[in-house]
């Protein structure tokens, strides 16, 4: 802080005229508080506080005066948005005018006035800091120092009239400069009321809390309406833990600790990403969006939240009615098979399932084949497009699962019992009722084809084999054959729509399937079981092999994914292959998760030969997935394909490559 000369000013006054004032102002000094620049705004405003009529302090640093803070500029600038944060607790140099003005006490009153009355306007009521040799020895207030240059001579006046022009304007400004602050802290306050009651009433919640995790008093009334009580202060986790689980609860701490501790947005983002986007709360869907607020060197984390309770109702509603279309298109395209597959299911449930228990009479291995016929009824009736159904089976599955899955398993009774409560007929109903709605109830009664029993063909062909030999004889049984055979390919490509589906609902792009071989023509009778299982051979190349759009592009494939069909003639029999050009088998997941589930010992994994590994994976109970969806996990699909094949006299071979896909081929005695 440098002592203000008179020859830095430029006045238009006659200096001469005061020149021969030599009145010292030592006699008007006056002692006031002081402080050091590394205290903290606090100690002034406490001052302030407790003295109302001190007018200012002096800032010292080893006695030497190094700034001055007046009263007003001091509440002017701490009123100000967000002042009390940057000041009250920040070290007063942030504050305080190092330009103040410093006189020796030796300097006459008239060339203090003349300097003091030409400081600027903002200034004009500032204290006077005097020293003695630099070091501080008061100050002099401007309001007693007028008076005492009132008393001057004559030639005072002049300057004195002067000085009163300038104290009124100065008057006039700072009265200005007080209504333009009072005008503009009455339009703050209006807008933090509009911006409140805006937030308020905009349908959604917003709340922020920091690191200890206290929501913060500005929240919207939205909050206060969702959560049902008071905000303010309340553990954020605290509030959620009747909504959500123990195990989301204690995800969300560490990954909150983890946001305010990371030190890279980057890092934050990808935090962000692991916490729950939408939140169950009183029976309601609430959206929540996370963000990371900056202020005052603090970091805090701001919740949207929105109800959409509604939109997921709606959205609901769309999707049964996307499924219930797709399912009108399938029974149109389908009816016959239709027909057949809820004929079957009816007959099978329960009637059919006890027999097949009592027949079989070893509980566990009666629960394993009833398992397997659920979960390929369930294949068959999503392919057709019956959604409800297939989610009404997928219930059943878990009522299996839960029985497979006790400590002391269901006797024979027991399981009994479970089944035959089964009702297939009201199972099929809902998706029954909704075709019976749309397509009228005749809909069920006719089909696009005359029907004829295949022991009628077999009786007809029986007598066209008693005729004479001859041309006519072999066309008349070849034409009855036909009858009774279908394409095999035609049968395998009836999944190209449920390809599609599938892959979409997965994330996946799968190009249309692609059937391709010899014309084979089999028996719809003996073949349709086994091409029914191969719905679960689909669901695992899709769901396990076929990688995702972004992860065949980083392995240098193209995004859409490919699965083939080839049908061949081999030495009396049909091959039928089916491959993927996914990522392949994982040989060593597949043996890890063997050796959990008690199928081999660690030793007979180490050395055991692919082609057992792969034979693992059509064992009951075995699947690669962590967890159970509607689509697999259960551990059922394969081995329902691998009965089907046993049933028909066939074999499997499997064959994988890491990256390039998998390959499954069916040998079957079909007397092709």
């Amino acid at each position: 802080m440098e002592t203000t000369a008179l020859k830095d000013l430029d006045l238009d006054l006659d200096q001469e005229a005061y020149a021969a004032e030599d009145q010292s102002i030592g006699n008007l000094v006056e002692q006031t508080q002081t402080f050091t620049a590394s205290e903290p705004g606090q100690a002034v405003h406490a001052f302030f506080t407790g003295h109302p009529s001190a007018e200012g302090v002096v800032i010292l640093a080893k006695q030497t005066p190094v700034g001055l803070i007046m009263r007003n500029d001091f509440y002017q600038k701490i009123g100000s948005l967000y002042g009390r944060d940057l000041f009250l607790s920040r070290p007063i140099k942030l504050i305080m005018n190092p330009q103040a003005l410093v006189v020796d006490v030796s300097v006459d009153i008239a060339t203090i006035g003349l300097i003091a009355m030409n400081r600027p306007h903002d200034q004009l009521y500032d204290l006077v800091v005097i020293t003695e040799n630099e070091t501080y020895a008061g100050v002099v207030s401007v309001k007693r120092f007028m008076i005492e240059l009132s008393k001057n001579r004559e030639v005072e006046i002049t300057l004195l009239k002067r000085q009163k022009e300038i104290l009124n304007e100065a008057n006039e400004t700072e009265i200005r400069n007080r209504k333009q602050i009072e005008e503009k802290s009455l339009e703050l306050r209006e807008k933090n009321e509009s911006i409140k009651n805006l937030m308020d009433n905009a349908g959604q919640g917003f709340l922020s809390f920091g690191q200890d995790l206290a929501v913060s008093g500005e929240h919207s009334l939205e909050c206060v309406h969702m959560f049902r009580v008071p905000m303010e202060g309340r553990n954020f986790l605290e509030l959620m833990a009747k909504h959500v689980s123990p195990e989301v609860t204690q995800a969300m701490a560490r990954v909150f600790a983890s946001v305010f501790a990371a030190g890279k947005s980057l890092r934050e983002k990808v935090y962000l990403s692991l916490l729950p986007p939408e939140l169950h709360i009183y029976g309601k869907t609430v959206s929540v969006a996370y963000k990371i607020i900056r202020h005052g060197g603090h970091k805090k984390m701001m919740l949207i939240l929105t109800d959409v309770t509604e939109q997921r109702k709606l959205e609901a509603r769309m999707t049964e009615e996307r499924n219930n279309v797709k399912m009108v298109a399938k029974a149109l395209t389908k009816q016959s098979d239709l027909n057949l597959a809820l004929e079957e299911f009816e007959r099978f449930a329960p009637a059919e399932a006890l027999a097949m228990v009592r027949e079989i009479a070893e509980p566990k291995a009666a629960l394993a084949e009833i398992f397997r016929l659920v979960h390929t009824y369930k294949g068959d009736f999503a392919q057709l497009g019956l959604h409800n159904t297939a989610a009404k089976l997928h219930t059943l599955e878990d009522g299996l699962a839960a029985l497979a899955a006790r400590p002391i398993r269901p006797d024979l009774e027991e399981l009994l019992g479970v089944i035959g409560a089964w009702d297939g007929r009201d199972i099929v109903q809902e998706d029954v009722t909704i075709l019976t709605d749309i397509l009228g109830k005749g809909f069920f009664e006719k089909d696009e084809r005359f029907q004829i029993s295949a022991e009628m063909l077999l009786a007809v062909e029986a007598k066209a084999g008693d005729l004479p030999d001859g041309p006519e004889r072999q066309g008349i049984l070849s034409a009855l054959r036909r009858l009774r055979l279908c394409s095999l390919a035609g049968l395998v490509a009836e999944y190209q729509d449920y390809l599609q589906a599938l892959a979409a609902r997965l994330g996946k792009s799968v190009a249309p399937l692609g059937v391709s071989g010899d014309d084979v023509f089999v028996e719809k009778e003996t073949v349709q079981k086994f091409v029914k299982s191969l719905v679960h051979v689909i669901r695992n190349m899709i769901d396990h092999g076929i990688e995702t759009p972004e992860e065949r592009l980083e392995s240098g494939k193209g995004e859409e994914g490919r699965i083939a069909c080839q049908i061949a003639r081999v030495d009396g029999c049909v091959s039928l292959s089916m491959a993927d050009d996914g990522k392949g088998i994982d040989v060593g997941k597949v043996l890890q998760l063997a050796v959990a589930k008690g199928l081999v010992t660690p030793q007979q994994a180490q050395d055991m030969p692919r082609d057992e590994v792969y034979g693992l994976l059509f064992a009951d109970s075995f699947s690669t997935k962590d967890a159970v969806s509607v689509l697999s996990g259960r551990g059922v699909g394969l081995s329902a394909v691998k009965a089907e094949v046993e049933r028909l006299g066939g074999s499997i071979r499997v064959s994988s490559q890491p990256g390039f896909g998998t390959t499954f081929t069916f040998l079957l005695p079909l007397g092709a």
